[in-house]
């Protein structure tokens, strides 16, 4: 491996914390393995938790488990899992690690005071190299208030936005409808993949982790899944009961845009088998503040709520969940000259009803049985900053019914989904009806030293616009909005073995992804993002072939990942700059589009496109408190059509940092180096490289009734300019200065 050099300067901060962890006392870690003891085979989600301290840890696929930042002195462990019995350990802690081997757990029988469900994690299929898990005390040291924020240091993730509020993630260079966005395994149903002025209708601080899922197992949650799954988790959806009152409390504040959050959570469990949860979360921001001497970025400020509450009953051998929420959220675009010179605000909310049933049964070799229904009211607004007149109007509701069956190794489930789209206002896409049925399964055999997967999706999606009413399209003739009907196939291989030291996946993917509503009858201004856009009525299906492959290095101390990826697609969905504007007349000339009164023209085509890249990881321990972490980033994506870079693929990246474990704290210096884009499409601005340096630092207190936490961040320390490739307003103002971000964390 090439060794990169970096300058006398760099090093400085990582030199001054390794003293740091020289003076200041010692702390340990504990590690182990969680098996079943009537096979001994890995269980995978049991939750290991030292009871009088909040630190934790869940059972990885392989059973292995890890807790840093553990006092020295006598600690009592609690391993638990549903449909086993508690495991407790005690003893001494001292500086080091500890290994606690194999902690064998056994089966659990029905009582007359407590009936214990069992999940069948174990039934898990084996994880993609790739994947990535942020949980635990890893995702609260990096917790924000969007989800590409809180994921934006993790390996081949970057960040488009229009400002702070529409941030959305984006994975290997794939944006949109590319990756699939899910909530607890079924998609959150915003309008976050549709354009990059709308946010992504969460806010990270009401959920407790996030893994990214690739490989056959990621076509179980979607067809649209070439650049991964992103599956955001909440703790009510942890099927582990909790058995006393317990209050966890949230505060913080930023000071980049002078924001504040709260958020109050309850559990609280009844007559022995049914528990309920409420959570109350607000947040408010101000502008963002770049650095001196740019000042605040006008239009930029955001505020979340969201209220969620849900009920849980344990029976035999099933539980059962239901469970409302509503997400509400106001957001600023700022004004440009090639948009709305004032601005665009917009306001959105979600309201999401679920309900959850998972049973253990003995069917063809299968062991549990788990359905889900959705039913999500989605609703989207955009006026001109300064007007009470909506020019957009969206909305949508969908039904969604999945109903799976697992076994060993194996899983086969079928999914329904109905959406009614609506537009209003000056947003031209006809009223349509999205109706979807998916057949999917997931097979996996053990050969040798070999792990061989195969996953299939078959799904028929059918498009049924409204053309009873009366719309006005400038670009689209009324006989080309018919009906369209595809039926789509996916499919996915791979081969995982493990020799000693070494892991390695290989796989091959191919999915199959229909056009939206908006992709196919668009016709008309979208303001928040400077454009008009018009549909392509006939664009087909769009195919993607895509080839993975992973090596892992894992010994004691040191640990190494290297990633390549290969993707092709001859019908890549991209709107496409097709002028230098257009002149609308004065039906929306009136509303200050523009310096002249005009917008940008991006018409939906299919392109034939390769997307590739590498990734890169390792982890190293200097000795018991000290450990060194880095990756690198590179995507490169060409339209073949044009024979011309891709629009708006990220930079090549690189990431450094140290972490020190102390006694009761814990640093973490962050060094990102981000290299120039000069690869550029038509009508595309090259990009300057940038470094900045993020700081970390945590402290816990612990006392006979709660335990209190603090979380010190802060971002670009030296107050660095710097410019995100792929952010839309970069022409306006730089990224956020250095900001001072404060969390409290209670819980009693």
């Amino acid at each position: 491996m090439k060794v990169i050099k970096a300058s006398s300067l760099a090093y400085k901060p990582y030199i001054f914390v390794f003293f740091l962890g020289l003076i200041f006392a010692q702390q340990g870690t504990i590690v182990g393995t969680v098996v079943s003891d009537v096979d001994q085979m890995p269980i995978h989600g049991a939750d290991v938790y030292l009871e009088k301290l909040s630190l934790g840890a869940t059972s990885q696929v392989d059973g292995y488990f890890t807790i840093n930042d553990i006092p020295s002195g006598e600690v009592i462990i609690r391993v638990s899992m549903i449909g086993f019995k508690d495991v407790d350990r005690s003893f001494i802690l001292e500086k080091g690690i500890h290994d606690l081997g194999k902690i064998s757990m056994l089966r659990d029988t029905l009582k007359i005071d407590e009936v214990v469900v069992d999940a069948h994690h174990e039934l898990q299929p084996k994880s993609f190299l790739s994947n990535i898990d942020v949980a635990g005390n890893k995702y609260h040291k990096v917790l924000k208030s969007t989800l590409a924020l809180t994921l934006q240091e993790e390996t081949g993730l970057s960040i488009r936005s229009m400002g702070q509020g529409s941030a959305q993630p984006v994975l290997r260079g794939y944006k949109g409808h590319r990756f699939l966005l899910t909530d607890d395994g079924i998609a959150t149903g915003d309008l976050s993949s549709t354009s990059i002025d709308h946010a992504v209708s969460t806010d990270m601080g009401a959920y407790s982790g996030v893994e990214i899922i690739r490989g056959p197992e990621a076509l179980l949650y979607g067809s649209n899944t070439i650049g991964g799954v992103i599956d955001l988790s909440r703790d009510i959806n942890n099927q582990n009961r909790f058995k006393k009152l317990m209050v966890q409390t949230l505060l913080g504040t930023e000071s980049a845009n002078k924001g504040h959050f709260q958020s109050v959570t309850v559990k609280a469990p009844f007559k022995s088998n049914h528990q309920l949860r409420f959570s109350f979360l607000n947040r408010d921001l101000g502008n963002q503040i770049s650095p001196k001497p740019y000042g605040t970025l006008k239009n930029t400020q955001s505020i979340n709520q969201e209220l969620h509450g849900s009920y849980m009953y344990f029976g035999n051998d099933f539980y059962s969940s239901l469970s409302l929420e509503q997400f509400n959220t106001d957001y600023g675009i700022p004004g440009s000259s090639e948009g709305h010179i004032n601005g665009v605000d917009i306001s959105m909310y979600r309201k999401t009803q679920k309900f959850n049933f998972h049973k253990d049964v003995s069917i063809a070799g299968f062991q549990t049985f788990d359905f889900d229904q959705r039913y999500i009211d989605y609703r989207h607004s955009e006026s001109v900053t300064g007007s009470s007149l909506k020019s957009v109007i969206l909305a949508h509701q969908i039904l969604s019914l999945n109903a799976k069956l697992s076994g060993n190794k194996k899983s086969i489930g079928s999914l329904l989904k109905i959406r009614d789209f609506q537009a209003y206002e000056f947003y031209w896409t006809p009223d349509a009806q999205e109706v979807s049925i998916s057949l999917y399964g997931l097979y996996e055999k053990e050969i040798s030293h070999y792990t061989l997967q195969s996953s299939f999706r078959l799904e028929n999606q059918s498009i049924i616009p409204d053309i009873t009413s009366e719309y006005f399209y400038a670009n689209l003739d009324i006989n080309q909005i018919n009906d369209r009907n595809f039926l789509l196939f996916s499919a996915a291989t791979a081969i995982i073995t493990e020799r000693k030291n070494w892991e390695l996946s290989l796989g091959s993917m191919f999915t199959s992804r229909a056009p939206s509503i908006e992709d196919l009858y668009s016709d008309g201004p979208h303001l928040g993002v400077y454009n008009y856009e018009i549909g392509l009525p006939e664009l087909g299906a769009e195919h993607t072939y895509g080839l993975e492959g992973s090596l892992g290095y894992m010994a004691d101390r040191a640990e190494l990942k290297i990633t390549s990826y290969q993707n092709y697609s001859p019908n890549y969905h991209l709107s496409k700059v097709m002028g230098a504007g257009y002149e609308p007349g004065a039906d929306w000339i009136e509303w200050g589009s523009g310096a002249a009164g005009w917008l940008y023209i991006y018409q939906m085509s299919g392109l034939e496109v390769y997307i590739h890249g590498y990734e890169s990881e390792f982890h190293y321990n200097l000795n018991e408190i000290i450990g060194f972490d880095g990756s690198f980033s590179a995507t490169r994506g060409k339209n073949l059509t044009d024979n011309s870079p891709l629009y708006y693929i990220p930079p090549d990246r690189i990431l450094l940092s140290t972490e020190v474990n102390l006694n009761p704290f814990s640093i973490n210096l962050m060094h990102k180096k981000v290299f120039s884009q000069n690869r550029v499409g038509l009508y595309e601005e090259a990009t300057p490289g940038y470094e900045t340096y993020n700081l970390i630092g945590t402290y816990t207190i612990r006392d006979s009734w709660a335990i209190h936490k603090f979380i010190l961040q802060i971002d670009n320390v030296f107050d660095r300019k710097y410019y995100n490739h792929l952010s839309k307003i970069k022409s306006i103002m730089p990224e956020k200065g250095r900001s001072l971000n404060i969390q409290y964390r209670m819980v009693f």
